[in-house]
């Protein structure tokens, strides 16, 4: 059977119209008083900067796919998020009404040692990925939830929307508790973590369990990055009665809401600068491709960059912050009616890229694509891996070359491909069907393994 994301983007039943030009970060009264800051980086752990790969040097080829999952269940697995430093990999799973969030150990040196040159077929190596944590809240976990903090009880758990904090093991979640209302948690692999317990401190949220509440709202919140820094947080929220973006200073406390125009705004995704967010706004049958640059200055701007009558969504910054890429229904039929095609637009993030028209249509780039979580790069900012919209094929997975613009097919012997992302130094994961259900699968690169090689 076909997966079924049951809440995947919960907020996006809020859909959108036209984006607006214009949005005023209004600094909202927080929670608590604002503390002195915490001071992380004298906390942080030191460790030595790592030694990246030429990547222009040699050839990116796929060097053996795993699966993560050493045994069946019925169940559905999707959404892979591998750790900054390439330790861990979670990835949500789907148990009809309990949606939890399965967290592996990866052993890279013991897949590495395995590998040889060439495309192996998927199989199984279960003593290179151990489950270490199943992340999710129910009703009656820790304390009690009051009552007038959510609306009704669904008795339904959904836990999902997983991001890492960099630098450490802890992460932030999504869930409802089983109770309704959805929320930011956060945890941590390791109880001593420094960020968690810099962020208890600091904050001192509400303990659920092992979790942490970060958010006590009785709209939705959810869609939470973390900067590269570690130091914010950025997620969107229902609490004004429509889809807006807010900003949480982790080492203060002190929470800014980022949009205020009546469209919905959704995928907040930082630069890896940590100065801008790019996002998408609009309403129910029209979407827009937003910045805001200077974030974290006292004066944010809010850009749009791109507002069409195409549907352009889910925007995402190439590693080294110089493009954005993100799916769009242009077509060259010019069809703006188009909802089942996507294709895959890449312009420019200084925003020298016209917003519209028929010069936007050069940065157009690849046709037919799966829409997923966003555009997945690879560390060299020069290629994009994607799973191609054929159903006679079973949405075969390519690797599409934004220089020569060119794209070559991946030999990966799975059907119906999805969710597919990239780590920070080139592990791909991503999702396919085995036996009717969704598990997802490992492939190990040769940046990956020249990167590891250089500094282990």
């Amino acid at each position: 059977m076909k997966s079924r994301n049951l809440v995947g983007g919960f907020l996006v039943s809020i859909l959108i119209l036209l984006g607006c030009t214009e949005a005023v970060r209004v600094q909202e009264v927080p929670t608590k008083p604002k503390k002195p800051p915490a001071v992380l980086e004298e906390k942080r752990p030191q460790k030595p900067p790592a030694v990246l790969p030429d990547y222009s040097a040699m050839p990116l080829r796929i060097l053996s796919i795993l699966r993560l999952e050493s045994r069946g269940g019925t169940y559905n697995s999707y959404n892979p998020q591998i750790s900054p430093d390439e330790r861990w990999i979670a990835c949500e799973v789907n148990h009809e009404t309990l949606k939890k969030i399965y967290i592996y150990e990866i052993d890279a040196e013991g897949l590495l040692r395995s590998t040889e040159e060439g495309v192996d077929s998927p199989g199984l190596k279960e003593t290179f990925f151990k489950k270490t944590r199943e992340v999710y809240l129910e009703e009656g976990v820790g304390e009690t939830f009051t009552e007038d903090l959510f609306e009704s009880s669904f008795q339904e758990s959904f836990n999902y929307e997983f991001s890492w904090f960099p630098g450490s093991s802890a992460f932030i979640f999504t869930s409802n508790a089983g109770l309704g209302e959805y929320n930011l948690f956060i945890g941590a692999l390791d109880e001593n973590d420094w960020v968690l317990g810099d962020i208890t401190r600091t904050m001192n949220p509400k303990r659920f369990g092992t979790f942490h509440m970060m958010t006590r709202e009785v709209r939705k919140d959810g869609q939470a990055r973390v900067s590269p820094d570690g130091k914010m947080i950025v997620f969107t929220s229902g609490r004004t009665g429509n889809g807006d973006l807010y900003s949480l200073d982790i080492e203060s406390g002190a929470l800014a809401r980022l949009t205020t125009t009546e469209e919905t705004d959704l995928f907040g995704r930082w630069s890896p600068d940590g100065n801008d967010i790019v996002y998408t706004s609009g309403s129910k049958h029209s979407h827009d491709i937003h910045v805001i640059r200077g974030v974290k200055s006292d004066s944010p701007v809010d850009e749009v960059l791109v507002k069409w009558f195409f549907d352009d969504v889910m925007p995402v910054y190439s590693p080294d912050g110089k493009w954005i890429a993100f799916y769009t229904t242009y077509n060259s039929e010019h069809d703006p009616f188009n909802t089942k095609r996507w294709g895959i637009m890449i312009i420019p993030a200084d925003g020298s890229a016209p917003s519209s028209g028929k010069e936007l249509v050069e940065y157009f780039h690849v046709s037919d694509v799966i829409k997923d979580n966003g555009a997945a790069w690879f560390p060299d900012s020069r290629h994009i891996i994607f799973a191609k919209n054929i159903d006679t094929d079973y949405n075969p997975i390519y690797i599409y070359d934004i220089e020569e613009k060119k794209q070559h097919l991946v030999e990966t012997g799975t059907d119906i491909n999805h969710d597919i992302t990239v780590s920070a130094h080139g592990i791909v994961s991503f999702r396919a069907q085995v036996l009717g259900w969704d598990r997802i699968f490992i492939a190990l690169t040769t940046y990956f393994k020249e990167y590891f090689e250089l500094n282990s």
